[in-house]
């Protein structure tokens, strides 16, 4: 009788397989691990049985478990350690889709981060007058690869109000944030480099960077700003190459930098000669603009500003700041990747900027989280919740009882989709329990109160 039909088998993980499909074994076996830990029998640094106990309480092979194991570590479900054994990846959940819902009918999201739709009208009409236009053909044709001259000087005008101010053959034209750190990461960086960024991040850079095989190195913070001697240790012992920040209303905590940590960064990027990737993606709820960290190492740095939640989550458009060090690689780069950004989106984004109308709606956007971001204040006063009036997401502070996985599936059972801080981890980072709130989500102002009102009730 094989040992698996003894119920009290002693193991830390008894996953379940049929053994009676056509899928194979191992594949079947690193599907119902991440199954579990999807649903929460799996926890981040949960210690899983040794591979040999495994495949005897399975009667399997053991070379089924081995595969099994390097499939999860490959998809960055698991690390191991020789001597201390295997373990659920301590930032398992962020490789997970961002786009997750509850998958009930009466879910109110508070996930994942949309930006407010209502200013789409604006949109829908500059797009009724482009097509009116005589030479609309012409935007259905190629064009220069990094983008159309006075498509550029829209991109210039539209950086100068954060601050940067460069020339039009600086300028690059992307496709959105992810199309952005693509180019920037498989045109400047190479297999085996390492750059250093939050412990929390957004799970996009985290994603590519994985993939390309460039390590990221998380900096702890020292309350809400970055531990600035950890980072210049770790830049005198390591072969750092690059440092990705997002200043204003960082991703997915809301804070943002001061005007002192900003030139501490910019002085250490200068002193090691490290590649500063500045994400500006939510720069534009900044009450007042701070200076940029391009602005103050303008020679190592590549700005990144999108559109697609300052203006609509349909205009996948982005303008890159190119140094004169990198211009001719991030080129190529973007044509090798693009070819060349959609001139319809482009000119779309281009003449909302000429005309006033991008300011318009941004505006009424801020008015608007303003508004939302109150009742944030009034349902959870008391609790540490960091973020402005101005932020499109919060971060929750959870009482010690709490890790972030639970409160985010205890959430979810009461119909409240929230993303907990295990999904922004980078590497084995160790950061208190908490959760991202999507403030601008949720359909309208009734359904976030509603939101509030069960995750008041949880925390209480």
């Amino acid at each position: 009788m094989p040992v698996n039909s003894f119920e009290n088998y002693p193991m830390t993980w008894k996953p379940h397989i049929s053994k009676k499909g056509n899928v194979p074994l191992y594949i079947e076996l690193a599907r119902a691990l991440e199954q579990d830990v999807r649903n929460g029998k799996l926890n981040p640094n949960d210690k899983l049985p040794p591979q040999r106990e495994l495949a005897d309480y399975l009667d399997v092979n053991l070379s089924t478990i081995a595969r099994a194991f390097k499939l999860c570590t490959a998809k960055g479900l698991i690390s191991g350690e020789v001597g201390r054994g295997t373990y659920i990846s301590s930032d398992v959940l962020s490789n997970f889709p961002m786009l997750d819902q509850c998958g009930l009918d009466h879910c109110i999201n508070l996930g994942a981060s949309h930006p407010l739709y209502e200013q789409n009208k604006y949109i829908i009409d500059t797009l009724k007058h482009i097509i009116k236009k005589v030479n609309i053909s012409s935007l259905f044709e190629y064009a220069e690869p990094s983008g159309r001259l006075r498509h550029k000087q829209s991109g210039q005008s539209w950086l100068s109000q954060f601050g940067l101010h460069v020339t039009a053959e600086k300028i690059l034209i992307s496709s959105g944030l992810q199309n952005s750190l693509a180019i920037i990461l498989t045109s400047l960086f190479r297999f085996g480099d390492k750059i250093v960024t939050n412990s929390v991040v957004y799970p996009g850079i985290k994603n590519i960077a994985s993939s390309l095989g460039i390590q990221l190195i998380p900096i702890p913070y020292i309350g809400e700003n970055m531990n600035i001697d950890y980072l210049i240790q770790l830049c005198k012992n390591e072969r750092i190459k690059g440092i990705y920040v997002i200043p204003d209303h960082h991703n997915p905590t809301a804070i943002y930098m001061s005007e002192k940590e900003r030139g501490d960064l910019a002085s250490i990027i200068r002193q090691y000669g490290l590649i500063c990737i500045e994400d500006a993606t939510y720069s534009f709820l900044s009450a007042s603009p701070y200076t940029p960290i391009t602005s103050m190492v303008p020679e190592q740095s590549i700005y990144i500003s999108t559109v697609s939640n300052s203006l609509s989550a349909g205009l996948r458009v982005a303008f890159l700041s190119m140094p004169s060090p990198y211009l001719e690689q991030l080129k190529k780069g973007n044509s090798d990747i693009n070819v060349m950004s959609a001139p319809l989106e482009v000119e779309v984004t281009s003449q909302l900027i000429s005309t006033g109308v991008a300011q318009k709606i941004v505006q009424e956007k801020i008015t608007r989280l303003q508004q939302r971001n109150k009742l944030v204040d009034q349902y959870l006063s008391g609790y540490s919740v960091h973020g402005t009036l101005n932020s499109q997401f919060r971060w929750l502070t959870l009482p010690l009882k709490w890790t972030g996985k639970q409160f985010e599936m205890r959430a979810k059972e009461n119909g409240v989709q929230v993303f907990c801080c295990e999904r922004f981890i980078v590497g084995s980072a160790v950061v208190e329990p908490a959760i991202r709130l999507a403030v601008s989500t949720p359909k309208n102002t009734d359904e976030l109160e509603s939101g509030l009102q069960i995750l008041r009730h949880l925390l209480e």
